[in-house]
């Protein structure tokens, strides 16, 4: 019988890698069979192209599951941060999610359904074309489908064919046959013009041509609507770099501005802060509400944000002068014996300064902490008030808590807690 369309756009291992990784669970010699044809590849069905799971299903496996080469997953060599609920996998030691649903992990960690697309039994699985039906991960006619006649799962007989959704002795006039399918040229959203030309997702099939409904426009050999779609938008092809469509037109989300062409968030972005161009200090500020503050550990004295623990100036607080003398801990000194380092007026330590990091006059810039005299990339650990903190992962993986901001919790590179 004819091959029929799949909108399952995942790559799947062969179905003997899937005979072993079933011998593994049940104990089974595979040899002694398994239910799968193990010497054709392929499983016993005699349906159309079978979807296949994604080869990361196999790196996606819980404590005890079969491994790929058919042995046991090792649950001695230490404990995943996260206990998984049954059903559901570790992905990337990070998080637990249900990959036969997850369009962000269909069928395996990381693979990534198209907008257009759901998860569905571990295979992405777009909108079919009208006139078809999705049975399983598969879009059929129901009125041809030799497997599916008049409904899913409804399989004729070996010798009989389909056709006008019931399993016949031979195909009725006007019909051409395409295997054990029995199709209407003309109007078959599987065989349309012909055996196997399959019509695409939003596509019907008219007159034996697959055309787009509605107001939806043809790229490729799919339908999409060019005012909403981020991948054609106001025309095919047209990608949003910003991920969202309106009108045809590419916009930003929520309360993020277009500035340069990019989104960004005003209330948070450092150099278009409450508007496009409003650039802070890289320095001394951050923008934080739409405004720009100055950075933590740094105090603003009438306009200049100034660290009070070492600016003989503005000692302990804003005004408080020291006469000529340095200031260290807040206090004005008679000198800087007790500490480290001096950098003109101010008592300090290199290592940790982020105004005089590594040696005087060295500053880091406003997002970044002084770590054994090296300046450091850093980011609030959200959600987090001690350490550990799960937040803190990728090149900011280390959490720490952060003296200048009263001990607040951070997330830093890797060994580097100032």
């Amino acid at each position: 019988m004819g091959t029929r369309s799949f909108f399952a756009l995942v790559s799947l291992p062969s179905a003997s890698a899937f005979a072993l990784l079933l011998t593994a669970c049940s104990g089974n010699d595979p040899a002694g069979g398994s239910g799968l044809d193990t010497d054709t590849g392929t499983g016993a069905s005699t349906g159309g192209t079978e979807a296949t799971a994604p080869a990361s299903a196999t790196t996606a496996m819980t404590a005890g599951s079969a491994s790929a080469d058919g042995g046991t997953a090792d649950t001695t060599g230490g404990t995943p941060p996260t206990d998984c609920d049954p059903g559901q996998v570790l992905c990337d030691n990070e998080f637990c999610t249900d990959v036969s649903i997850d369009p962000a992990n269909c069928g395996g960690c990381g693979n990534d359904c198209d907008a257009d697309q759901a998860c569905v039994a571990g295979n992405c699985v777009g909108d079919c074309p009208a006139g078809a039906t999705l049975c399983g991960v598969e879009c059929v006619s129901t009125d041809s489908d030799a497997d599916n006649c008049g409904g899913c799962g409804n399989a004729c007989d070996v010798g009989e064919v389909c056709g006008g959704g019931a399993c016949v002795a031979e195909c009725p006039a006007a019909t051409i046959q395409c295997g054990q399918d029995c199709a209407q040229p003309a109007t078959d959203p599987q065989h349309c013009g012909g055996c196997n030309d399959n019509c695409g997702a939003m596509q019907s099939c008219t007159s034996g041509q697959c055309t787009c409904s509605g107001d939806l426009v043809a790229c490729g050999d799919q339908c999409f609507d060019i005012t909403t779609d981020p991948d054609h938008c106001g025309d095919c092809g047209n990608e949003c770099d910003t991920g969202m469509c309106a009108l045809g037109q590419c916009t930003c989300a929520g309360d993020q501005l277009e500035c340069n062409g990019n989104c960004v968030d005003p209330q948070t972005d450092p150099n278009h802060c409450g508007m496009c161009g409003n650039d802070c200090d890289n320095q001394d500020e951050v923008c934080s509400g739409g405004s720009c503050v100055c950075k933590p550990g740094l105090t603003d004295c009438n306009g200049q944000c100034v660290d009070t623990e070492t600016d003989p100036s503005n000692c302990g607080m804003c005004g408080m002068g020291c006469m000529g003398q340095p200031c260290g801990a807040g206090v004005c000194q008679n000198d800087c014996d007790g500490f480290p380092d001096q950098c003109g007026g101010s008592c300090t330590d290199t290592n940790t300064d982020p105004s005089h990091c590594g040696d005087c006059g060295q500053p880091c810039n406003a997002d970044q902490i002084c770590s054994n005299g090296n300046c450091r990339d850093y980011e609030p650990a959200p959600g987090c008030d001690m350490c550990p903190c799960n937040a803190c992962n990728g090149d900011l993986d280390t959490c720490c808590e952060w003296d200048l901001l009263g001990g607040d919790v951070i997330c830093t590179e890797a060994g580097n807690c100032p």
